[in-house]
């Protein structure tokens, strides 16, 4: 079995189990969160970006495959020429246009369409931050980027996805191991069989973290469990997970969640010869 087959089948197996406890995912299942990823454009970005732009040049143009409401994109064109953000979710590109008019911003469109595109697009920088572990199918979609990259990809991700932060989570609301989506340690392999061996950082000075409000009481814990992992059946959810909240959560002025695992940002970069073979 290929590298690509074992991370395809990765995919499939994480699909299958959360469409059978969950909300299934898809486009629709971010509209709730978009509002959630516009992020201030004009801000100091993360570090992980940072590093991305120390990679760019002047004049740039850029495509972000899933760039979401444009946090990562936005900072992007900000210092580079133009940006095309091929998103799928119609509420993550509302989300976008918005943040694009609050704050003036020029040569920035919505693509709507999944990845890769009908029709060939190309850039000098093509990056996407935190969608691969749901690719299916991931050796088009890395052949696709690399192909349309004029000079560098870029991939933003983490030590542990943030699908799998959850997994213990999982396992006390559902009563089973989360089947975990696939991560850099089954991505480096198929970007190997494809003849790219990219540079890979570690950026142990940035944890992962999120914005988010903090819960205040059990009524409010419940809820942000639901957020989480988004149950089919929240009764059920409630009746396991209801006399663990003391365990789930330090309990202070905020609840802080005790079980997500640890991670650090990652960026995993190549150069591309163009045009490409």
């Amino acid at each position: 079995m290929s590298a690509a087959d074992r991370y395809n089948a990765m995919v499939r197996a994480t699909e299958d189990q959360q469409a059978r406890l969950a909300e299934p995912f898809g486009p629709c299942y971010w509209d709730r969160f978009a509002h959630t990823y516009r992020f201030d454009p004009e801000r100091l970005p993360e570090r992980p970006i940072r590093e991305v732009i120390r990679r760019m040049e002047m004049e740039d143009e850029i495509i972000e495959v899933g760039g979401g409401a444009g946090r990562v994109g936005l900072p992007l064109r900000l210092r580079g020429k133009s940006l095309r953000n091929v998103e799928p979710s119609a509420a993550m590109r509302e989300q976008f246009r918005l943040a694009v008019w609050q704050h003036g911003i020029t040569q920035a469109e919505a693509i709507a369409s999944t990845w890769p595109l009908n029709e060939p697009i190309s850039a000098d920088l093509v990056v996407t931050a935190d969608v691969t572990y749901f690719i299916s199918d991931i050796e088009p979609f890395l052949r696709a980027m690399h192909d349309a990259a004029q000079r560098r990809v870029a991939i933003l991700t983490w030590t542990v996805p943030p699908p799998n932060v959850n997994a213990e989570l999982f396992r006390l609301a559902f009563g089973e191991p989360h089947a975990p989506s696939p991560g850099y340690q089954e991505l480096l392999p198929v970007l190997w069989e494809m003849d790219i061996a990219p540079d890979v950082l570690v950026l142990n000075d940035e944890p992962f973290a999120w914005p988010e409000r903090r819960p205040t009481n059990d009524e409010e814990a419940l809820e942000f469990v639901y957020n989480e992992i988004s149950p089919s059946d929240r009764d059920a959810v409630a009746e396991r997970l209801q006399p663990l909240i003391g365990e789930l959560f330090l309990r202070d002025d905020a609840y802080f969640p005790t079980w997500r695992i640890p991670s650090r940002a990652m960026l995993i970069t190549w150069e591309t010869e163009w045009p490409s073979r």
